[in-house]
């Protein structure tokens, strides 16, 4: 392979004797056509790594949006269905991998705890790739080599022993977007009937697995959270204004009375007017 001119596909797949700890079953990269998919159910680890453009990833029934230094694991017999975006498509570099030993080894760098996803911060790594598929093609030595390159590649996700790594760690930093997006929306709109599922299109997301990183984080559900905000707002038009309970109701993203009466009463231990009251308006 010229590395000078490197083809738009290219897998250097390991044939030599495997063995039941660790092996290298194939390095490469790929510039993927606009909407090009393929789908991953294999019994191996691969890891993936966007040098450029965008890629749609769906697994596990969750469809996620990955942008250039973006990584991500798939685990082995994981359906995953990777589509290149059709205006920005992707270029992507990965190494697959097996063995008794791999999950151990997962666990000592940022995939620890089932974690999918990270950020390359050292793009040097995309060079490596390159050189290391370069130099194992017809190396007569490539069986001694694999173990000192899939070890240097995977030693670029481990956790350095100053930092410590939480279960929520890399899903903060991957979904922190999602969170704040639907925070500002619901503060912007909690006046307005607020559907979680149009939410959920707007962001890229499924209605469930945006749920489950909002709770993740905040440790309520956006329901909850839309419920909080309409009622401290409720609070403030009681307290500051002489609109009507009905009215306020309406302001705060109610349509009908009993609803809001029900919920204010059941968080805050009064009815509205007696919420009120206690404020001396």
């Amino acid at each position: 392979m010229d590395r000078n001119n490197l083809p738009s596909f290219y897998c250097y797949s390991l044939y030599s004797q495997k063995n039941s700890h660790i092996n290298l079953l194939q390095i490469g990269m790929h510039k993927c056509e606009p909407k090009y998919s393929y789908s991953h159910y294999r019994d191996m680890y691969v890891i993936h790594i966007v040098k450029s453009g965008v890629v749609t990833v769906e697994t596990g029934g969750h469809r996620y949006t990955l942008k250039e230094n973006d990584v991500y694991l798939v685990r082995p017999y994981e359906l995953t269905v990777q589509t290149s975006d059709s205006e920005q498509p992707c270029e992507l570099y990965f190494f697959a991998f097996n063995g008794n030993l791999s999950e151990e080894i997962l666990s000592k760098t940022v995939f620890k705890n089932n974690i999918t996803f990270s950020t390359l911060k050292d793009e040097s790594l995309y060079q490596k790739i390159t050189d290391y598929a370069y130099k194992l093609n017809g190396n007569p030595i490539r069986n001694i080599l694999t173990y000192n390159y899939l070890f240097d590649m995977l030693s670029y996700f481990g956790i350095p022993d100053s930092y410590e790594l939480t279960q929520k760690n890399n899903a903060d930093s991957y979904y922190q977007k999602y969170i704040s997006a639907i925070q500002e929306y619901i503060q912007s709109n909690y006046s307005k009937s607020i559907k979680i599922s149009d939410l959920a299109t707007q962001l890229g997301l499924s209605r469930s697995h945006l749920y489950r990183i909002f709770k993740n984080d905040k440790g309520i559900s956006i329901e909850e959270y839309l419920i909080e905000v309409r009622i401290n707002a409720a609070r403030s038009l009681l307290t500051d204004t002489q609109f009507s309970c009905i009215s306020i109701a309406s302001l705060v993203g109610y349509s009908h009375y009993t609803t809001f009466f029900r919920i204010f009463k059941q968080k805050t231990g009064l009815t509205p007017q007696q919420y009120r009251a206690r404020k001396g308006l």
